[in-house]
């Protein structure tokens, strides 16, 4: 409790400072527009204060749909906040130039910035950020299926057709409708197996009842089976229920075990690392895989793409991850290059052979401008015929 006490403060406190620097700005924009300017203070106030207060007041107030209607609405201005606090950042520098600089056009200037250089950098913000707000929103909503054909060196038998996605992050934002959608995608491929890397869920199971998600989950049909396996935001849930929830749609979630597919296909899941802050022990790779038959390829499920090299030691054939969102939203890609090994798509280390999802949902703002939604389709290639 005590770190996600702290993790809570640092994220209210970020928040906080980032508002107080967009608001700043905004205001110094709007100065001098009479009633006008009242009015949008006020309205980009309540824009500011809606994500947390809905929250909050979805946890005490007994009014669903206002609480919903906050969220909705604070989702995303957290888009319009990431996005404006860097137009704004480059206006900044931009006017900094244009003060060593008088006759620099548009925001050259002497002495304090002139009201009018300040309405025009406001104006330019809010459209710019409207235009990406509109484009990243509509690329959340239409996920592409990509194709890849992965050839193992060992084991036996006809190709296996296998459909992977991760980050659905069912609740407010990703709701019955997309996940209908999602499912008649996924049955259209016909695949031999669905595999689901973790953060399918993001909110408290009771309220995902409520609109019998799990029901519209369990229409995925495929040959063998589904399997699945935790992530963090399933600990942020509470993971018993939200497992419980995942396999009454008929999803078989691993929880650090591996089980064989028609008897040519180990498919090993881990616990999320999130599991050990929760008083959870999680098992060493090796350890988990220690009973695999040697002559099957292993395919590791593992939400988090930390510590590849581990799989790389441990003879994983595949390992498909997701997590990272590629940043979701431009530039926190280039904060996940830095801080995975692989922050989307593929790296092979050895014989092993790494896939990173950048995820089918978002989380936070319900919009995606550095990666596109994404479903896997893979064909598992074996070396013999059975």
């Amino acid at each position: 409790m005590t770190g996600f006490l702290r993790f809570l403060s640092i994220a209210l406190g970020v928040y906080a400072l980032t508002n107080v620097y967009i608001l700043r700005r905004a205001f110094q924009g709007l100065a001098g527009l009479g009633w006008p300017e009242s009015l949008l203070r006020l309205l980009l106030l309540f824009w500011v204060l809606a994500f947390p207060a809905g929250r909050i007041s979805e946890r005490v107030l007994p009014w669903a749909g206002f609480s919903r209607f906050l969220v909705l609405t604070g989702s995303f201005y957290l888009g319009v906040m990431a996005t404006s606090l860097f137009l704004f950042l480059g206006c900044d520098v931009a006017l900094l130039a244009g003060r060593a600089f008088p006759a620099m056009p548009l925001f050259g200037h002497s002495g304090p910035v002139p009201v009018s250089i300040r309405r025009g950098v406001l104006l330019f913000v809010a459209l710019a950020t409207t235009v990406i707000v509109i484009a990243g929103t509509l690329n959340s909503l239409f996920p592409r299926t990509r194709e890849a054909v992965v050839e193992f060196s060992r084991g036996w038998g006809k190709p296996l057709r296998v459909v992977y996605f991760s980050d659905l992050h069912m609740g407010p934002l990703v709701g019955n409708g997309r996940v209908r959608d999602l499912v008649k995608r996924v049955n259209a491929l016909k695949p031999d197996l669905v595999l689901l890397g973790g953060d399918i869920v993001d909110e408290d199971v009771s309220r995902l009842a409520e609109e019998k998600m799990a029901e519209a989950l369990g229409q995925l049909s495929p040959r063998i089976g589904c399997f699945a396996v935790s992530g963090n935001h399933e600990y942020y849930a509470g993971e018993k229920e939200a497992v419980s929830y995942l396999e009454s749609a008929g999803i078989r979630v691993l929880r650090d075990e591996a089980v064989t597919v028609e008897g040519r296909l180990v498919i090993a899941g881990r616990k999320d690392r999130a599991s050990v802050r929760f008083g959870e022990k999680r098992k060493p790779l090796l350890e988990l895989l220690k009973e695999v038959p040697g002559n099957l390829p292993v395919l590791l499920l593992d939400h988090q793409p930390v510590s590849l090299k581990e799989a790389e030691a441990a003879g994983v054939d595949l390992q498909l991850s997701g997590h990272t969102h590629n940043g979701q939203l431009f530039p926190f890609n280039l904060v996940t290059g830095r801080l995975f090994e692989v922050s989307r798509g593929w790296k092979v280390l050895g014989r092993t052979t790494v896939l990173v999802s950048s995820g089918v949902g978002t989380w936070g703002p319900p919009m995606r401008t550095s990666a596109a939604p994404e479903i896997w389709f893979l064909e598992l290639r074996f070396p013999g015929e059975s």
